[in-house]
């Protein structure tokens, strides 16, 4: 008994508190399924709505000041791990990612959004050649080998849990001015052909496929995306369907009563029979949002509130602001660093400093404005979890089953497709399950004080990179390399065939050819759009699906709507984190904590008996 009084006593105790301690910092977010038009987890049966933030950390100088670029890999861990942290206090449960380069390893960077509870949408498409839906007639508009990039894609990145769903394009419309749905027909073929690829492979989660376009032609893409224009097929619609709407630009507008661009929106989804996401929201205006500690016009984000209130939860499932920093290049434009005055391309919560960072030789320094702890507030004051379970849910009648398709848009019939002539040069990888490594994530800061006060979290210094950031391309002349943000650009084959391990990715059965094309345009800079009543000086928003960026025409009212931006594991369930959506997550530590607890007890007792 003295034994276990001096010894195992204290040792049980600490390890339990050293246990607690790690239940606090590690949260889990076990995969998502859809039913009717809501998202459920997987493990629990509740539904799961998004808390979000669009996500590109690109530098404010330097060689990765550029667009199309992936960070999401271990060689830029100081740039993501800096950011998760923030992540964790935002509060959000997921975050969007608009190109990937799959010939890269993305598993730290996945497990570390894991472990925070955190989950991620994950752009299929990139702005590099064929790695996009083009602005051809159909079906040239569909390249061939952006089908083949879009199962490798799917093929690596299905491993992680947290994958919350795939997006096959973002506003592929609008490089179509002339005609925004010239090249429908292409997306969705192609958002067909990925869920019939992961519904072939009998090891791979069913990771939703969805799409992302512009607030225009509402009614009519919210019917031909759902709609199947041939009955026989099962794959033709897309599973989850997002929305870049810039709406609610009046911060003199308090009441959600009065939010008239938000229920204006609603009424084109009121009776969508799948989830409909905000996929990019957060109006800029000039004058109507107020000044806070010496930055102009921050934005209030009521209607990230607003998304989880009664009025609006059942239409839509959330969704993801624009953007969580400054990309300087397209900010500078109309407001200078450090960004305190208003500026038409000033979407970034928050801003790198100095202004001369480039996260190889300065250590850029996130900056948290005013309008980063407005939204913490909006989204710490709703409850995106719970509010129904899956087996208690029952759509509504007139949200079942798909919509008639649009008289005036084709069949996908209608056009010989020479993907489907095409061999697939993906093997599924026969992968059973995947363990994600431990990554130690800084604590994020324990409050949301003014910017002026908020300690920077610093990131180690990396030595130069070896040659200049590599554009992406629709494939690999060595599996592909990409870059990343608002639109990828290219990615390059393997001379040879890889062999590749669950871990690495996707075993190619042959080598297409790809040349490089680089992207020449900004990352962001949005596209406002008119929306109906009072006018409020238009917004600029990043544009990307291919080429160009464009300026958008007037906005109006407390709305707007605006344009483009081309830019694993289960576990039980555990109490929410300080800065974490209370009931957003899971925790394999309960499960470690009561096994170790368990396992005391009994040695103990044999001890002691």
């Amino acid at each position: 008994m003295v034994l276990f009084q001096q010894i195992l006593y204290p040792l049980v105790l600490s390890t339990l508190l050293f246990i607690t301690k790690v239940q606090a910092a590690v949260l889990y977010a076990p995969p998502v399924e859809i039913s009717g038009y809501k998202f459920f987890d997987a493990e629990t049966g509740e539904s799961v709505a998004w808390k979000g933030i669009d996500y590109y950390p690109r530098p404010n100088d330097g060689p990765y000041n550029v667009n199309n670029y992936d960070f999401y890999t271990e060689e830029y861990r100081h740039i993501w791990e800096r950011d998760i942290s923030y992540f964790k206090q935002l509060g959000v449960n997921g975050i969007r990612i608009y190109a990937v380069d799959p010939s890269k390893n993305h598993d730290l960077f996945m497990c570390a959004l894991q472990q925070a509870g955190i989950y991620a949408i994950v752009g299929i498409s990139a702005n590099c050649k064929d790695c996009a839906i083009t602005n051809d007639a159909p079906p040239s508009c569909y390249p061939d080998l952006l089908k083949t990039r879009g199962q490798f894609l799917i093929n690596e990145f299905a491993r992680y849990e947290n994958v919350l769903g795939f997006s096959a394009g973002n506003e592929v419309e609008l490089v179509t001015p002339t005609n925004l749905s010239l090249n429908a027909p292409c997306l969705k073929k192609f958002v067909r052909d990925m869920r019939s690829f992961i519904d072939s492979c009998p090891s791979m989660r069913k990771i939703p496929v969805g799409l992302v376009v512009a607030d225009i032609n509402q009614a009519e893409h919210a019917a031909y995306y759902n709609c199947l224009t041939d009955p026989n097929d099962p794959y033709e619609n897309a599973e989850w369907y997002g929305i870049n709407a810039y709406r609610h630009c009046d911060g003199k507008v308090t009441d959600i009563s009065q939010a008239i661009g938000l229920r204006e929106l609603g009424k084109f989804f009121q009776n969508s029979s799948i989830p409909v996401i905000l996929t990019e929201f957060g109006c800029l205006n000039d004058g109507s949002f107020p000044e806070m500690d010496g930055y102009e016009s921050q934005r209030t984000f009521l209607q990230a509130k607003w998304l989880f209130e009664p009025e609006f939860h059942d239409i839509f499932s959330g969704g993801f602001v624009f953007e969580y920093s400054v990309e300087r290049i397209n900010t500078e434009i109309t407001s200078n660093y450090p960004f305190t005055s208003f500026g038409t391309g000033n979407y970034g919560i928050g801003y790198f400093s100095p202004a001369s960072c480039d996260d190889v030789n300065t250590t850029c320094v996130y900056n948290p404005k005013p309008e980063y702890c407005n939204l913490q507030a909006a989204y710490g004051a709703s409850n995106a979890r719970g509010l129904v379970t899956k087996t208690s849910f029952q759509p509504d009648e007139v949200r079942t089953g798909r919509p008639d398709c649009p008289a005036d848009l084709p069949k996908l019939a209608e056009f010989n497709w020479t993907t489907d002539q095409t061999d697939n040069l993906i093997v599924c990888t026969s992968l059973v399950s995947f363990t994600c490594p431990f990554v130690n994530i800084p604590q994020p800061p324990k409050s949301c004080p003014s910017t002026s006060d908020i300690p920077p979290t610093k990131a180690p210094f990396v030595s130069s990179p070896t040659e200049s950031p590599v554009e992406m391309s629709a494939w690999p002349t060595e599996l592909p390399t990409l870059v990343v943000n608002t639109a990828p650009s290219t990615v390059p084959l393997p001379s040879e065939s890889p062999s590749i391990s669950p871990s690495t990715g996707p075993t190619l059965t042959s080598k297409p050819s790809f040349t490089q094309e680089p992207s020449t345009r900004p990352s962001s800079v949005p596209t406002v759009l008119p929306v109906a009543e009072s006018t409020v000086t238009p917004s600029l928003r990043p544009s990307t699906t291919n080429p160009s960026t464009e300026e958008g025409p007037s906005v109006n009212e407390a709305d707007v709507t605006r344009s483009p931006v081309i830019k694993t594991r289960s576990g039980p369930t555990i109490t929410s984190a300080p800065d974490s959506d209370p009931t957003s997550t899971t925790s394999l530590s309960y499960r470690l904590q009561w096994s170790f607890f368990s396992t005391c007890i009994i040695l103990m007792l044999n001890f002691c008996g």
